[in-house]
């Protein structure tokens, strides 16, 4: 039941902010269409008999339900926006607010108004009034279109009380006696999935699989070269934008920049969408793979092999990444800001919540196009970095700043190691390694006090965390449910969501989300997320090329280490011209940009050689060495499978 109510009120509340501005949309339409309250209240019985109030749009005149007569398609009543809500099913969207309350569920009964009640049997009306109502179920799936059937009858209220209400109670008293979290996800699915396309497919359009997809990587070649070059590419853009920024004078600075190089700003502006991506796919790679073999093996033993796959995979990258930093300092490749942070000025920018390293005369911008060479850092590292930077900046490259990187205190406690501010992120994802496996323990542990201590250790982490984090833990888990899901689309319908993709993406873009990531874009870029995972998971049975495939899993192979490291040699490079900006005007410049561009990934390439594509190996020598751990690459069956999850 916590784990149910946990999940209702995450999801109803990402519910509400994505939906926010069709929420309010819909209401100014109502008012607008006829006279009376955009929202229709109405007393429902729910759990355990207690009535409460349940929220609607309006759909007919106000006033109109006062005689009594039930509801059917075509009613003359309904108003003109009302037909089209109820036909969209959109009517039923504030109840999202009912969820919250604790009214009702996401899935269950549906409740019914007191008179419908008193005509249950009283053995049924014990069952089904044992659970919360919800807001779907099998039953509103079965009877999507009851107002049509109703409207036949010469008895509309005799055909639902004799046709409709007993066929509706065997439904209701199945989920009861048979619920669990996986049949409510499949019907939400199911009903998601009947709202956007109807219930008329010869083959079920959403599947829910028993094992990640990985797991099945030798029937699914395509999505996983698709993940292998999303992967690379959200690298690669990643550097590419901090490279442009650093090198090149902010667009807004430029009075009539030529064309090429409004192209060049725009193609290498979606670093935020880049680690959107990495967010959802860490989810799919990390929290798939989990689920997997905690049910698979005992639970002791998936965490263990859960917490050695973490840590090789961040400490055989991050490691050498630092005393990379390190030896680069020391030789004085780097420029003379980096290597002595007491000469950089913080600028905290209070109505943007975020704050500004400004370097003598080395300065980069990590996002957008700033006015000036200003490192603009996400917002929960403002307060932080300021602090910090303020009493004794050379904490960022100090020993324990290197530790607390190691373990995810970048920007919570101390400032990102070296003034590589896009560590930011690893913080984010080492909490939600530390979440996820609390959420797992909390929904599946057979003992009820181990339940509720890790249901409590994960809300306290959350609230620790702060909201932002905690809130683009949504992103990650939307990888998580990818993982699981199966969309068969046709290859129009496919091809229509990507192009919504892109379109979003754009449309994000050009509305300059290109920076922090606070709880005001956490709700663009939960749709954003969404567009990706459906697209992920329709993704055809066809194998690529063997060159598509190869190119994929070449850029995702370093990827990591080239989102470690590219900041380092970034500024290495721009040591040697002494921080000095190139021009736009001169088309030689892309020239200039392009080869430091081509130098970083080929450096970044070759430092991953002996760590990053060693992971897998090290994680089996490791296994082999550890008590309890030997025979766990049993588990993973398909060479391309075991490739995928060495590269969580």
């Amino acid at each position: 039941m916590l784990a149910k109510r946990l999940f209702d009120i995450v999801a109803a509340l990402a519910g509400l902010l994505l939906l926010s501005p069709l929420l309010l949309l819909l209401a100014a339409w109502i008012r607008c269409d006829s006279p009376g309250p955009a929202l229709f209240r109405q007393r429902r019985v729910g759990r355990h008999g207690a009535p409460f109030q349940i929220l609607k749009f309006r759909t007919m005149a106000a006033g109109a339900e006062r005689d009594g007569q039930l509801s059917v398609a075509d009613d003359q009543r309904a108003t003109r926006a009302g037909r089209w809500l109820r036909r969209h099913k959109l009517d039923e969207l504030p109840q999202l607010v009912n969820v919250l309350r604790g009214d009702m569920s996401l899935v269950g009964p549906r409740p019914e108004v007191p008179r419908y009640v008193a005509h249950y049997p009283p053995a049924v009306r014990a069952v089904v009034l044992s659970v919360a109502p919800g807001i779907t179920d099998w039953a509103a799936l079965r009877f999507r279109n009851e107002g049509d059937i109703l409207r036949q009858a010469v008895d509309p209220e005799h055909a639902y009380l004799h046709q409709v209400l007993p066929v509706k109670l065997k439904y209701y008293a199945r989920y009861v006696q048979r619920r669990s979290f996986a049949t409510d996800l499949q019907i939400l699915l199911y009903t998601v999935a009947t709202l956007l396309f109807g219930a008329r497919r010869k083959r079920p359009l959403v599947r829910i699989l028993r094992s990640s997809r990985l797991a099945h990587s030798t029937h699914n070649g395509g999505q996983s070269v698709l993940i292998d070059w999303l992967r690379g590419l959200a690298a690669l853009q990643v550097a590419a934008a901090h490279l442009r920024a650093q090198v090149f004078p902010g667009l807004s600075t430029l009075t009539d920049p030529p064309l090429w190089y409004q192209g060049l700003a725009f193609m290498t502006g979606f670093a935020h969408q880049a680690v959107l991506v990495f967010f959802v796919l860490s989810g799919w790679l990390v929290g798939g793979v989990f689920l997997d073999r905690s049910h698979d093996m005992p639970p002791s033993r998936a965490l263990r092999d859960y917490a050695l796959d973490r840590a090789t995979r961040l400490w055989t990258v991050l490691l050498p990444a630092f005393m990379l930093m390190l030896a680069l300092a020391w030789a004085g490749a780097l420029p003379w800001s980096d290597a002595n942070p007491a000469a950089d000025t913080v600028v905290v920018t209070p109505a943007a919540g975020t704050a500004a390293v400004t370097h003598a005369g080395a300065g980069t911008a990590a996002t957008g196009d700033a006015a000036t060479n200003t490192r603009t850092l996400p917002a929960n590292v403002a307060g932080t970095t300021a602090d910090i930077a303020g009493a004794d900046a050379r904490t960022a490259w100090s020993f324990s700043t290197l530790l607390g990187n190691l373990v995810g205190l970048q920007t919570l406690v101390v400032p990102p190691f070296g003034e590589n501010f896009p560590l930011w992120s690893l913080a984010n994802e080492t909490w939600y390694y530390v979440l996820f496996p609390l959420l797992v323990i909390a929904a599946r542990a057979g003992a009820a006090w181990l339940r509720l201590a890790c249901a409590a250790l994960a809300f306290a982490v959350a609230t620790l965390l702060g909201a932002a984090i905690t809130g683009y833990f949504l992103v990650w888990l939307l990888g998580v449910a990818a993982s699981r899901l199966r969309f068969d689309f046709s290859a129009v319908q496919r091809w229509l969501w990507r192009g919504a993709l892109l379109v979003v993406a754009t449309l994000l873009r050009l509305g300059g989300q290109d920076g922090d990531f606070t709880l005001v874009t956490l709700g663009p870029d939960l749709l954003l997320a969404l567009l990706l995972v459906v697209c992920l998971c329709s993704v055809g049975r066809g194998r690529p090329a063997a060159a598509v495939a190869q190119t994929g899993a070449f850029l995702a192979g370093f990827s990591f280490t080239l989102y470690v490291v590219h900041i380092p040699l970034q500024r290495m490079l721009w040591a040697y011209r002494d921080g000095a900006l190139l021009a736009p005007g001169e088309p030689a410049s892309l020239a200039v940009y392009a080869a430091m561009l081509a130098v970083v990934l080929a450096l970044a390439y070759l430092f991953h050689l002996p760590f990053e594509a060693q992971t897998g190996r090290l994680r089996r020598l490791l296994r082999r060495r550890l008590p309890g751990l030997k025979d766990i690459d049993r588990v993973v069956e398909a060479p391309s499978a075991r490739r995928s999850i060495d590269a969580g």
